[in-house]
């Protein structure tokens, strides 16, 4: 951890990299020992749930993470039951992945546990306007790095 004082540690990325973490760690806790999955895989859940039948790219590309990555989670979560994965209508080279039942369930009683839970991050914060100020933060971010892209492209 950088010195309290310094530069990077007063820099917007560190900051948000340091509550990201947490939050996350905070979440994993909670969702371990409350309903035996990572917080890694719920929200694998939650864009299959969000996005009904992605592909595994589609699920990759929503979560900003590597396709393989994505197929480790996706061959556990379908051990464990919760996600079916069957050949995509769109590309034979692709697969698409659903909800089980047992998935949709966990993933209610997941995400209701953890919005209900009294954790006591949000404490303090206007949660409100965290939230439109990370929507602008995440649209100009997307915005830059589509205007490096092109220039790359050039």
């Amino acid at each position: 951890m950088p010195d309290p004082d310094s530069p990077i540690a007063e820099s917007l990325a560190y900051k948000l990299h340091q509550a990201t973490v947490l939050v996350d760690r905070a979440a994993d806790q909670y969702l371990r020992t409350h309903h035996d999955i990572s917080y890694s895989l719920l929200v694998v859940l939650l864009v299959v749930g969000v996005l009904e039948t992605p592909s595994q790219r589609e699920i990759a590309d929503h979560l900003e993470v590597s396709r393989a990555s994505i197929t480790q989670r996706i061959t556990v979560l379908t051990q464990r039951g919760l996600v079916r994965v069957s050949p995509s209508d769109h590309d034979a080279r692709a697969v698409q992945v659903q909800l089980t039942a047992a998935g949709g369930a966990l993933l209610t009683a997941a995400w209701q546990g953890m919005e209900s839970y009294e954790d006591g991050l949000d404490a303090g914060i206007d949660v409100a306007a965290l939230t439109r100020e990370l929507d602008l933060l995440i649209a100009n971010a997307r915005a830059h790095l589509a205007r490096i892209s092109h220039k790359e492209h050039e």
